[in-house]
């Protein structure tokens, strides 16, 4: 199950109000694979934050309470091949005022009407707090009573590609998760993944870590001063440390750990990474790039990434682009659902990707060529 549309507000009626939304007021739409485009101040990162901060109310992990904004509305389409949800709510004062979910346009949810799966679970309802998400709630077992979404908000991935702190950050012990759920963490999902796979697990990192063109013969964790590491062979030689690694190699690195082991573990996952390609050079920031496209298409894995390298965003086709333009409060999506007369439009200027977004052609299409602004 992917995170297929998005409108959301916060600071509800204030000066600072700011907003989501797509092309003429539509949602805001994604695939599994997902380019956030875009000049400085647009929305990028504010809107890979809105993502973060949905998937961890949905997940129980926080409520309201830590919510950025106290007031806010949000609506959300899941799909996957056989069904779909559509979810929204609202609150002020970080306190819910409406929350409604529906399964294939079937309400199994609504706060206010007291609709919660089915008229005998009213009790359940009625116990959740005024700043809780009710589709987060689990029964008396653990069980989440929505499950889709709960597992959607545990599934998602910060994946840092720009931190050099992550790269030299050691750990005491690598059979424990330490940092949370919704952080890559390279050495423990890397022992996970050995111990449920075995050979073949680390076989399918090396092989795209050699298709980079990185001459990796072996990976291991190893101790180093009293703590663990990543640690690799080059070309059966010699081994080198991920402290000693360069940025580029790590974060290849620490990236096709955590597909490898998604694809195993046939496991839902939403990644989100800022900057990507920061470190690689041209040739393997492309690599990469086709790499991962392979990997999540027509999988239940999701992508969204932002860019300002225009190396990579020439090499992501414009299907994959939510272009992002600010307007005063609202940060508005141009994509190929809500836009595709246009997008498909690009092809005839026999201009670069980068050209789409730094013309302005997203917007009006061959208007904006017609007004001399190209």
């Amino acid at each position: 199950m992917i995170l297929s549309a998005l409108k959301y507000t916060r600071y509800s009626g204030e000066p600072r109000e700011w907003s989501i939304i797509g092309r003429d007021d539509d949602y805001a739409y994604f695939g599994n694979m997902n380019l956030l485009a875009g000049k400085n101040a647009s929305g990028k990162s504010r809107t890979l934050n809105v993502i973060r901060e949905i998937a961890n109310l949905l997940a129980g992990r926080i409520n309201l309470k830590h919510a950025i904004s106290p007031s806010g509305y949000c609506e959300l389409l899941f799909t996957n091949e056989n069904y779909s949800y559509k979810y929204t709510f609202a609150f002020k004062d970080k306190i819910v005022t409406d929350e409604v979910l529906s399964y294939n346009d079937e309400v199994i949810l609504d706060r206010n009407k007291k609709i919660f799966i089915d008229t005998g679970n009213q009790k359940a309802l009625s116990e959740v707090g005024d700043n809780e998400l009710a589709v987060a709630l689990s029964g008396a077992e653990g069980n989440p009573y929505y499950p889709d979404l709960v597992l959607w908000g545990q599934s998602l991935r910060n994946h840092m590609f720009a931190n050099q702190m992550e790269k030299n950050q050691l750990v005491k012990d690598y059979t424990q998760s330490t940092k949370g759920p919704q952080y890559i963490e390279p050495v423990h999902t890397f022992f996970k993944g050995k111990k449920l796979f075995g050979e073949g697990f680390v076989s399918e990192i090396k092989a795209g870590m050699n298709e980079l063109g990185y001459s990796v013969s072996d990976i291991d964790i190893r101790e180093t001063a009293e703590s663990y590491s990543l640690f690799i062979e080059e070309g059966g030689e010699y081994t080198v440390s991920q402290r000693d690694m360069s940025q580029g190699m790590f974060r290849a690195l620490s990236l096709f750990i955590m597909l490898c082991y998604a694809r195993m573990s046939d496991l839902s996952l939403c990644m989100l990474i800022d900057d990507m390609g920061e470190g690689l050079d041209f040739d393997r920031s492309q690599m990469i790039i086709d790499m991962v496209i392979k990997k999540i298409n027509n999988s239940n894995m999701q992508f969204f990434m932002t860019s300002n390298d225009r190396h990579v965003m020439n090499h992501i086709p414009l299907k994959y682009w939510s272009v992002i333009s600010r307007d005063h409060s609202r940060s508005i999506f141009y994509d190929y659902r809500n836009s595709k007369e246009i997008f498909d439009d690009f092809k005839y200027t026999g201009l670069n990707n980068f050209d789409f977004l730094a013309t302005g052609f997203y917007k009006e299409g061959f208007g904006i060529i017609d007004d001399g602004n190209n």
